[in-house]
Parts: structure tokens; sequence; C-alpha cells
């Protein structure tokens, strides 16, 4: 899971930036639009179907899940409605995932001023998802 320690793209800080395709609640709104607004064509909702893709050929590859697994995994990726794309988001409290977590380099940054953080094998119990409905 990429993240960010802050939720917002509007911070005015000479010392840091969050940019919009890495900003929690700038991600949040546009899967919610795109979903509510029905948008086949949606940028975001194709590219987290490409996403849960390449994240289930990687697990693959690591031995974490078995064929027919990934074969599924595939599958329903393409056919889920536009409505499994309803955002959540993850709270995660900074101390339970310091142990889990790397930082992005730089060069994999929206911007090089962002902190952004890849989270990984974080268990359940670690965190709380949230939805805000409109």
């Amino acid at each position: 899971m990429w993240c960010t320690p802050y939720f917002g793209a509007d911070y005015k800080s000479p010392h840091f930036t969050v940019p919009p395709s890495s900003s929690p609640l700038e991600i949040y709104s546009t899967l919610e639009n795109e979903v509510i607004g029905g948008d086949l064509h949606g940028d975001k909702i194709n590219l987290n179907r490409m996403g849960i893709r390449k994240g289930a050929d990687h697990m693959l590859a690591e031995g974490r899940i078995t064929a027919e697994e990934h074969s599924d995994i595939h599958v329903i990726s393409k056919l889920s409605p536009l409505s499994a794309f309803r955002p959540l988001l993850c709270v995660i409290p900074r101390v339970e995932a310091v142990k889990y977590y790397r930082k992005v380099p730089v060069a994999d940054m929206a911007n090089p001023l962002s902190y952004e953080y890849i989270v990984a094998d974080l268990p359940q119990s670690a965190f709380d998802l949230i939805r805000i409905s409109r």
C-alpha cells in the first residue's frame, strides 16, 4: 500500500508537499466520482484493475498465492462492477506501521519533496477502514 502521512494536497509548506496523485483525499475523491458517475472509461479504476493484476503477478512469482488464485484474481479484477471500487481510507497509526514500511525512493515519488512510503504485510488488526459517504 502506497502511503503518505498527510491526508490532503493543500498543505502550504516550503519543506514538503503532497501532490494530488499521492493525496489520500484526492485519490478517494477521484475514485468516488468515477463510481458515482458510472465512468467506464475512468482512469483511476482502470489503473486499480491493472494494479490488482500486477500485485497478483508479483505474489505468484513470490509463491504467496497459487496459480488458481492468481487466475481468479485476474478474472475478478476484469469483471468486477464499478461499485466494487468504492473507495475506503486506511487509517494506520504510525507506531503500528513503522516495522512494515519502507521509504519510496525519491526517483519514484510523485514529487521529490513529498513523504511517501510503501507499507507491506500490515496485519488487519493494525489499521481501521473508513468510508466517507456523500
